[in-house]
């Protein structure tokens, strides 16, 4: 590449970045037939409980529609289910359906094994401070 500003560009280098980690999270996953998307839902989902599409939609910066999405193809997989919410009639919330404790545990296990291994060139104190500057970009500090 002559130019560059590719090369020099933050953005790009955020989305390659973001782009090598989720690719490895997906492969790490295949044994499992979940995406990495779908993996982090249920994460999300066994965490902090049954949420609205727009607080899911918040915690992971998802579209609506590839939200919507994942969620219609987890809740034909058996993954997930809509329910009514309790406090608003008009809404519904997301819950994760029961899962087998070991594989629920595995799927967290490699979701932190693949976090470690694409970070594993950072120094503790580099990942440290990179995620400080991704949380202060991302609205999150």
């Amino acid at each position: 590449m002559q130019d560059d500003r590719v090369r020099s560009s933050l953005g790009y280098a955020l989305v390659r970045a973001f782009r090598s980690v989720n690719r490895a999270t997906s492969r790490a996953l295949l044994p499992f037939e979940l995406s990495s998307e779908q993996a982090h839902i249920l994460l999300i989902l066994w965490i902090e409980g049954p949420m609205k599409i727009g607080e899911l939609q918040r915690v992971l910066s998802l579209s609506s529609g590839t939200l919507t999405g994942a969620i219609d193809r987890m809740d034909k997989a058996g993954l997930v289910r809509r329910v009514p919410d309790p406090i608003d009639g008009r809404a519904f919330r997301v819950e994760a359906l029961a899962f087998d404790a070991k594989r629920r545990r595995a799927i967290e296990s490699t979701l932190e094994g693949a976090e470690t291994a694409a970070f594993a060139p950072l120094t503790p104190r580099e990942r440290q401070e990179l995620f400080r500057l991704l949380s202060k970009i991302g609205g999150h500090e």
